[in-house]
């Protein structure tokens, strides 16, 4: 799936699938040793206190580097709670299973309210001990730290919102962490240069698929000169005084003589936006910031 998406074999439409990202992601990411990658990204999922999930578990006494074995599950279908994206097990080395939850989205928000919430149920799934025993073979005491709400956006409000209808509010609080696909990418890039082989190559190729998606943070402005644009280019203004959003006007249906593009005064460093009316703006002068995403 990664390498037909990244050579331009997937249609459009299936990009758009969160079914198709998490299992192009976690099919790959289910053969990494929990002491690569594993214990870093999970730092970035936190609660709405400000826990992360690392924190968590150890408080629970599991510590996700010393785990010997972890298995991916996807899509487990409780009969009751419904059907989570991925349960994921930590094993071996002494340690109590480690079990949770991962529920994906891409564009979507999570389904249900208050008592049908989507979130909670799963939460409810979670401490069901016959159906994890039934999925992952483990039938004794587990280590049970929550749900992880993975997605490309600060969902917050989302978080909050499942914490205030849950049954017990203090289980749902330190229960719920936020995790976002960018995130993802982030650790990739940063631990796969100290990876051995094959594990370099998967995080290499899951930080370029993330990146082709468009699942990177935003990095600050890059800038063009004038003389690198072309009239194919569309350029964003604000059609009030008050700005109220950006609306695309394309450069050939522009009147040069009315529009006003917003520049740095900064060639360097990016400060703030200046207005300036076309006329005057020369290609040796002005700079154009656009993002690079």
């Amino acid at each position: 799936m990664i390498e037909a998406e990244l050579r331009g074999k997937v249609s459009s439409d299936l990009q758009d699938a969160e079914d198709l990202l998490t299992s192009a992601v976690f099919g790959l990411l289910q053969y990494l040793p929990p002491g690569i990658f594993w214990p870093v990204v999970l730092t970035h999922a936190e609660s709405p206190a400000g826990k992360s999930f690392v924190e968590r578990c150890k408080e629970l006494g599991a510590h996700i580097a010393k785990y010997e074995k972890v298995g991916v599950y996807f899509w487990p279908v409780h009969q009751e709670y419904g059907e989570p994206d991925l349960l994921l097990v930590f094993s071996g080395r002494g340690q109590l299973p480690l079990c949770f939850i991962i529920e994906t989205k891409l564009w979507a928000s999570k389904s249900g309210r208050e008592e049908q919430d989507q979130l909670n149920r799963y939460l409810k799934a979670l401490k069901d001990s016959e159906w994890l025993g039934r999925i992952t073979g483990f039938h004794g005491s587990v280590a049970l730290p929550g749900l992880i709400y993975l997605t490309p956006r600060a969902a917050w409000l989302e978080l909050y919102d499942s914490i205030e209808h849950a049954p017990d509010y203090l289980v749902a609080d330190s229960s719920l962490f936020l995790l976002q696909w960018q995130d993802i990418l982030e650790v990739a890039r940063q631990v796969f240069p100290q990876a051995n082989e094959p594990q370099r190559t998967m995080l290499s190729r899951i930080a370029e698929f993330l990146e082709h998606r468009g699942l990177a943070y935003f990095r600050g402005f890059s800038y063009l000169s004038l003389e690198d644009f072309t009239m194919e280019v569309s350029f964003y203004s604000s059609a009030k005084a008050g700005f109220s959003g950006f609306t695309e006007i394309p450069l050939e249906t522009a009147s040069l003589a009315k529009l006003c593009f917003y520049t740095s005064k900064q060639a360097s460093i990016f400060r703030r936006f200046t207005e300036e009316p076309f006329e005057p703006v020369t290609a040796r002068d002005t700079l154009f910031y656009g993002g690079d995403q």
